[in-house]
């Protein structure tokens, strides 16, 4: 039998799961219970944290599909039952380009990939580029967003790139390093706004985020120190729900909702036009399945 603190912990765990229509990864989970000073920001709180909270899935008291872990996905080649499955499947994957007619062109970027899908809900529904990555950022992938940017800068759209990352002496010099080097490649890059939009020492405060002492063998660590002290604070302590909005409120500053209305009216008509499409192919592949039955 569980001890009361233990108890109450995993109550608290419910009303956090409870308050999000999507499911938490475990630090998630962690990093409010310190906001709220339910326990401490220490390792040790974190393991034990975990441990109950496989127990309290394996008592029933917290839903499975409550929990993500968003590093580990399967990863498996596309395949259909059927002919007719295939078409249903091109059928929702069909999207017009959200942007083709607006004055700007944005990128999302983050240095967490567990934080992928929490982003991608927005990024998605707003057909906008979200890039994963991964601390410092390969020259291949500088040089290819370059050539993004400068593609559409030639279209003579206004460029932005906003970027999410911890607020540590690795997660700002990641930033002003890829700023850097896409500037280096050329005039285009030198007219990309650029802007960390998370974490700020603003969302820091406003939101009471737990703190740990930075890592003294950072090269960029004495730098960071002497500007903001010996606080770092990770981008997954921000709650989910604020960094999609600081996400959202970043792409429909650049959108203009009549033209954005009538790229999804035409949308609306060619999913149509495709649906019918789809039908035409299904009654053909059917009619040819009788006639090898006949054969």
């Amino acid at each position: 039998m569980m001890q009361k603190k233990s108890l109450e912990l995993l109550e608290q765990v419910q009303q956090i799961l409870r308050s999000y229509d999507f499911a938490l990864t475990l630090r998630q989970i962690y990093y409010q219970l310190v906001a709220k000073q339910i326990i401490p920001n220490q390792e040790n709180q974190y393991k034990r944290l975990s441990r109950l909270c496989v127990i309290g899935r394996d008592e029933g008291m917290l839903p499975e599909e409550a929990f993500a872990d968003r590093l580990r996905e399967m990863d498996k080649p596309s395949s259909w039952l059927d002919l007719s499955d295939f078409m249903a499947s091109m059928k929702r994957s069909y999207r017009k380009d959200k942007w083709q007619n607006q004055d700007a062109y944005i990128e999302i970027w983050t240095e967490k990939d567990a934080l992928r899908s929490v982003i991608s809900e927005i990024t998605h529904q707003y057909d906008a580029p979200l890039m994963v990555v991964r601390g410092q950022v390969s020259r291949t992938a500088i040089y290819e967003s370059y050539e993004r940017f400068e593609e559409k800068i030639d279209e003579e759209k206004d460029c932005y790139l906003y970027y999410a990352g911890d607020f540590d002496p690795s997660g700002l010099s990641i930033y002003h390093s890829l700023m850097e080097r896409i500037e280096e490649y050329g005039e285009a890059g030198e007219s990309i706004n650029f802007e960390r939009i998370a974490l700020t020492p603003l969302q820091i405060d406003e939101y009471s985020l737990p703190s740990d002492p930075g890592k003294q063998k950072d090269p960029n660590y004495k730098r960071f120190v002497s500007e903001y002290g010996d606080n770092v604070v990770e981008l997954d302590s921000l709650p989910p729900d604020v960094l999609r909005s600081v996400v959202k409120d970043c792409i429909e500053r650049h959108i203009d909702q009549g033209i954005l209305a009538q790229v999804q009216e035409t949308e609306v008509k060619e999913q149509r036009r495709l649906e019918e499409f789809i039908e035409q192919v299904n009654h053909l592949s059917l009619k040819d399945v009788g006639l090898h039955h006949e054969e």
